[in-house]
């Protein structure tokens, strides 16, 4: 039997990128399209198991992107690992409908922590890049802010996964082979 290959799923914050939380803004409708593009690559390339933390931006664009793939993939499974399990509490009406109807199409979702704590986010992304072949991120290495994604980069890179990483102003997308 072949190994499966899995894909872990992260990017920075909506208030990064130049259109905010604005989803019809044509960069984040771009980006959503480059996005599509890089999953549906990584599934020809014989990727069938992608995970995210479910953070609102990228992490939930990715799984209803994925999730939207798997009505035509039996094989395509989508693992969503929270940081806590009240992450949505404070979300804005709208993400948590979103939110909650993308965990009830997911293969299999789990909690790092019952409750919050203040390395939440950042054990998330630890836990799905470890169990990951790949990383797929959207991310600006030139704004470094020292958040959790920063640190999952650095971790992915220290753990030497190849990175797959989608420029969030430009869109170009870079691959590092060795996470280096």
């Amino acid at each position: 039997m072949d190994k499966e290959i899995c894909c872990a799923l992260l990017g920075h914050s909506p208030m990064r990128f130049r259109f905010g939380w604005d989803e019809e803004d044509i960069g984040c409708i771009r980006l959503k399209l480059v996005l599509l593009q890089q999953i549906q690559m990584l599934r020809r390339n014989g990727v069938t198991q992608f995970m995210t933390a479910c953070d609102p931006g990228v992490g939930l664009w990715c799984s209803e992107i994925i999730n939207c793939l798997r009505n035509g993939d039996d094989e395509l499974q989508l693992y969503c690992v929270l940081p806590h399990e009240g992450q949505s509490t404070k979300w804005a009406p709208y993400l948590r409908e979103r939110y909650f109807e993308m965990l009830e199409k997911c293969t299999y979702m789990s909690a790092i922590y019952m409750h919050k704590t203040p390395t939440a986010q950042f054990d998330a992304y630890k836990n799905i890049i470890k169990h990951s072949d790949v990383v797929l991120a959207v991310y600006d290495p030139a704004s470094n802010r020292g958040d959790d994604v920063d640190r999952a980069i650095t971790y992915a890179a220290a753990e030497q996964k190849p990175i797959i990483i989608v420029h969030p102003d430009t869109f170009s997308v870079t691959v590092s082979k060795t996470g280096k």
